[in-house]
């Protein structure tokens, strides 16, 4: 009998929500979201191509999203208390925005420096809207090229080196804001706004009790 043993270490996290009670809320995101679009067409650009990102501050300066926010923090308090955080500290959104993509828009590869967490919720998914892929970067092992399984994928989730997660109205997926991933494109038949996909995303660091950021 073989004495060889395996240990997984350094594995990365992912976490996703189905929000409770979440139709009539997204029935006011929508209205507010394209409110913004309208208010402000230009918008930012980070990582949205042929689409609209909103000013990077929903959580602060913006009205109707307060309910969205509660629930956000809801789930990232849960994420708290499954990482078995230290007491005393807490999960906080630093900046949240909204994302408009319409047909044939998609969000080019990105990560999101500078955050301990990142997250994304979605408000409205028509069929075929773009699925969001996360990846994993062998030039970061400095490997020169990647492995090649007996199977693919491989048989063991770790080996993978990218997952993918369907758009879900009413769900929320947290995860590593270091892993890289990128949004297809939105290649529904939906015509007209209903058509569009519309998600909000957010930005994670963990404070202490006296809101000043851990470093």
């Amino acid at each position: 009998m073989s004495n060889l043993m395996r240990e997984l270490f350094f594995a990365d996290a992912f976490y996703y929500k189905d929000l409770e009670n979440s139709s009539e809320m997204n029935k006011e995101l929508i209205s507010k979201i394209l409110e913004w679009k309208h208010d402000d067409p230009e918008g930012d650009d980070v990582s949205n191509s042929f689409g609209w990102q909103s000013r990077k501050t929903m959580q602060k300066v913006k009205s109707g999203f307060a309910d969205v926010t509660n629930k956000i923090n809801e789930f990232l308090n849960e994420v708290w208390s499954a990482e078995q955080y230290n007491e005393g500290t807490a999960l906080e959104i630093t900046n949240m925005w909204a994302n408009v993509n319409k047909k044939y828009s998609y969000n080019r590869y990105h990560e999101h420096p500078n955050s301990l967490w990142s997250g994304v919720y979605y408000v409205q998914c028509p069929p075929d809207c773009g699925n969001i892929v996360f990846h994993k970067e062998w030039a970061r092992y400095q490997t020169t090229r990647k492995p090649v399984f007996s199977s693919e994928p491989p048989v063991h989730t770790h080996q993978w080196d990218s997952v993918s997660y369907g758009a879900k109205e009413g769900r929320s997926i947290i995860f590593p804001s270091w892993i890289g991933h990128q949004v297809g494109q939105n290649l529904t038949d939906v015509e007209g706004e209903d058509g569009y996909r519309i998600s909000i995303s957010f930005n994670v660091r963990q404070i202490d009790d006296t809101r000043w950021y851990l470093d």
